[in-house]
């Protein structure tokens, strides 16, 4: 197909807080079969963008829940002044629904919402909301949509959902619920993606056993796993080509981990348990939150909820080393390793101004060429992070140096980007091909370029563009 890419709880009840350090490493091949990685949906231009998690619950009084988990980037909403204030109009429609029945939830409501004039256009600041329905034991189909009635564009998210009978005897396991506390005096809120930014105060998981087997043991094992990744920036369009076993290609190795913490505990009484974990300080990197519930006379239950710790301001970059890791694509190793080796976040950004000033000589146009650079860092982080940052995938490359492709022919785990490049002559393509792509078991892109010998001239040239100024007659 041919796209065209955009700029772009009840029985026994209680809670159990485990409060864990790290308890040192070990190889694990933890990984049991597709993981929930959250919310996967892209940032289209012009639409509300929202992302949705449900999980089931059981209240002390045995009422059976479906949970929803909302998160509204504040950007994508169109925001009008009003005595003195910014403000957005939104519509929620809420429902759920059981296979071949009609709907047991249908819900619509509006939401005000204001913010200073102050704020600047490209804070990404996230509206968190939770909405709370009491419904019956059952499997169930979530339909959300959220309108900006000042555009009057919409956005629609589904999601599944199974409720557990409380009555049963059977064992069962909610979905893991996932929340960050972004500073020490907030409260936590949901993390309904994969990513999560470096700086937070803490991490916390959470899910509720309905345990079914009376008089007998059941084993709770619960693991944060640490999984290897390619975290590299992308190499250069001439290099040469990896071979399909190493880790460029893999991506991310499922069978390569390191165990940060593991615990057990076992339940010998029947009822529901909420169990919670928190974690503090982990360092950027992919990982897995695991639960296994053993019982004696029933298959292992298994839920997994994987995340990636991105860094700070992700997917911006604001702080000096976060403008300074891009720079990658335009300078030499020599020059890099000596800009990254400088530890003082002042001087840092006097070097990283020093680079643009020292090459361009010309503060009004450097001031451009900088705004247009990180511009096209933050798209890519946004079209294409997967297990790394978006910036440093091979798409990520093509697009800050060369930006957005003129379209995009793509299918079947390739796609080609075409470009003409002021030739005059025909289109040039960039090809990638998705190494993992038929894998049901992989949960990301990983689209990697096919390098060229032909390509080292076109990526000095575009380089120098860059370093000389002359890229902002190029992107016009």
């Amino acid at each position: 197909m041919v796209s065209r890419p955009e700029h772009i709880p009840f029985q026994f009840q209680f809670i159990i807080l485990l409060l864990l350090g790290f308890l040192g490493t070990s190889c694990s091949s933890s990984y049991s079969g597709k993981a929930d990685i959250g919310s996967e949906e892209t940032v289209v231009p012009g639409l509300p963008f929202i992302t949705l998690n449900a999980s089931s619950n059981i209240t002390e009084d045995q009422q059976t829940q479906a949970i929803l988990f909302l998160s509204i980037q504040e950007n994508s909403l169109i925001y009008k002044n009003q005595q003195d204030s910014l403000i957005s109009r939104i519509e929620i429609w809420a429902e759920i629904t059981p296979d071949d029945a009609p709907p047991v939830v249908s819900d619509m409501y509006q939401i005000l919402l204001g913010k200073s004039p102050d704020t600047k256009y490209y804070e990404q600041n996230t509206i968190y909301r939770q909405l709370t329905y009491n419904i019956p034991p059952g499997d169930y189909n979530i339909n959300l949509k959220i309108t900006d009635l000042h555009s009057g564009k919409s956005t629609i998210r589904k999601r599944k959902i199974h409720i557990p009978d409380p009555d049963s005897d059977e064992t069962a396991v909610s979905q893991v619920r996932f929340f960050h506390k972004p500073s020490p005096d907030a409260d936590f809120v949901a993390v309904n993606g994969y990513n999560v930014n470096m700086g937070y105060d803490s991490l916390k998981f959470s899910f509720q056993l309905l345990n079914g087997e009376a008089d007998k043991p059941t084993e709770v094992e619960l693991k944060l796993v640490r999984f290897t990744a390619d975290l590299d920036p992308a190499r250069s369009m001439s290099g040469r080509e990896h071979r399909n076993s190493s880790l460029v290609k893999k991506g991310l190795d499922y069978t390569r981990s390191e165990t940060i913490q593991s615990t057990k505990r076992i339940l010998n009484s029947p009822g529901s348990v909420t169990i919670e974990n928190t974690y503090t300080e982990l360092p950027r990197g992919n990982y897995r939150f695991e639960v296994s519930v053993k019982q004696p006379s029933a298959k292992t239950l298994y839920e997994v909820r994987d995340f990636g710790i991105k860094s700070e301001n992700y997917p911006q970059v604001k702080s000096s080393f976060e403008l300074a890791r891009p720079l990658y694509y335009l300078m030499n190793e020599s020059e890099y390793n000596d800009l990254l080796a400088i530890k003082n976040a002042d001087s840092l950004k006097k070097a990283i101004d020093n680079f643009w000033l020292g090459n361009i000589k010309n503060a009004p146009k450097a001031r451009e060429i900088i705004r247009l650079y990180y511009e096209r860092v933050e798209e890519a982080n946004k079209q294409f992070s997967n297990f790394k940052e978006g910036w440093k995938t091979d798409p990520g490359m093509i697009y800050i140096l060369f930006g957005p492709p003129l379209y995009v022919d793509e299918g079947f785990g390739e796609m080609t980007w075409f470009y003409d490049f002021d030739t005059g002559v025909e289109e040039r393509g960039f090809y990638f091909d998705d190494p993992r792509f038929g894998n049901n078991k992989f949960p990301f892109h990983n689209f990697q370029l096919e390098r060229s010998d032909d390509f080292f001239g076109l990526q000095y040239r575009q380089i120098q563009s860059w370093k000389d100024g002359s890229i902002i007659y190029l992107s016009q």
